[in-house]
């Protein structure tokens, strides 16, 4: 560095917070949108969709839909003022950059969207078990018989609340339609 680069009285070449030279001490706030944005988008959708369902479970829907749309609101003024105050800096990086941490994140992905595809033909409960079975498998690496008992409860529980009680309109699939035949219900 010539004497003509040096900074002079003391200061840094490059001011602090400009990435250049030093850390950016900012909060990165990009890759903290993905889920409100996908919240929203899933809110949007069930909130259309709901136009079969009794009105007990519309009002239960509108209202959980107004405590999330407003949290939102709550987290959108947050990070605009960190931004408009020089806290926040727009940043995705945070996604990916930990490689094993992107693995998981991208396998949970992938098997929401396989539970997904699988619901016209497996229905709700046992695509929801077959989603919460891998997951527990694969990500939480529980044991195989841990695995079965809780996923089989959770999505058991789903049925009752979903199915059975709400009479939610949700794909039947081979397990609905056997408890129906068994059951008349």
């Amino acid at each position: 560095m010539s004497m003509s680069e040096q900074p002079h009285d003391g200061q840094a070449k490059y001011p602090e917070g400009s990435g250049r030279g030093s850390a950016d001490r900012r909060e990165a706030t990009g890759a903290d949108w993905v889920i409100p944005i996908l919240a929203v988008a899933f809110t949007t959708y069930y909130l259309i969709s709901i136009e079969d369902l009794v009105w007990e479970a519309k009002i239960a829907a509108v209202f959980v839909s107004v405590v999330l749309y407003g949290l939102i609101a709550i987290f959108a003024l947050k990070t605009l003022l960190g931004l408009r105050q020089g806290q926040h800096r727009v940043d995705f990086s945070p996604l990916w950059e930990n490689g094993p941490l992107f693995r998981i994140r991208a396998l949970l992905f992938g098997l929401a969207v396989l539970s997904v595809a699988a619901l016209p033909w497996a229905g709700f409960t046992l695509s929801t078990f077959g989603f919460l079975f891998a997951a527990f498998l694969w990500l939480e690496r529980m044991s195989l018989r841990m695995a079965l008992i809780t996923a089989g409860a959770l999505a058991l529980s789903g049925y009752v609340l979903f199915i059975a009680i709400l009479r939610t309109p949700f794909p039947l699939g081979p397990f609905e339609l056997a408890v129906r035949a068994l059951t008349g219900l």
